[in-house]
């Protein structure tokens, strides 16, 4: 009779830990199935960013994470028409001249900055 009741024990304890490595191991693959789904949105919603015209709103420099390189990296937030942000690396002439607020475009890869004061004076 004892013999059967710690069989009994033994044989719930192990149907136990066959259903908790189940659940564990079901609920890493449903986290896995999700981040690929969200990786994989992400990559849908890239922008088309060969030709557009925008704002920019924030400018900055920043040095690589390696320790080899001592060049900065230059780059300009900028504002699309339709709301939408992206960051466009820029070489640092250009980076020098671009101000927040001014309107940037890129037609045919080529980088345009227009300067908001020049495009409001009147024509004669």
């Amino acid at each position: 009779m004892k013999q059967s009741k710690l069989q009994n024990s033994g044989d719930q304890r192990r149907l136990k830990d066959k259903l908790s490595t189940l659940l564990v191991g079901a609920l890493v693959i449903a986290m896995l199935a999700i981040l690929a789904l969200l990786v994989w949105q992400k990559v849908a919603q890239r922008l088309d960013t060969s030709d557009f015209e925008g704002t920019i709103v924030d400018r900055w420099a920043d040095y690589p994470a390696s320790s080899c390189v001592s060049e900065p990296r230059f780059r300009l937030l900028v504002e699309l028409p339709d709301g939408k942000q992206m960051t466009l690396k820029v070489d640092p002439p250009l980076y020098e001249s671009a101000k927040v607020g001014m309107r940037i475009k890129r037609t045919s890869g080529q980088v345009v900055l227009v300067d908001a004061k020049l495009e409001q004076t009147p024509a004669r």
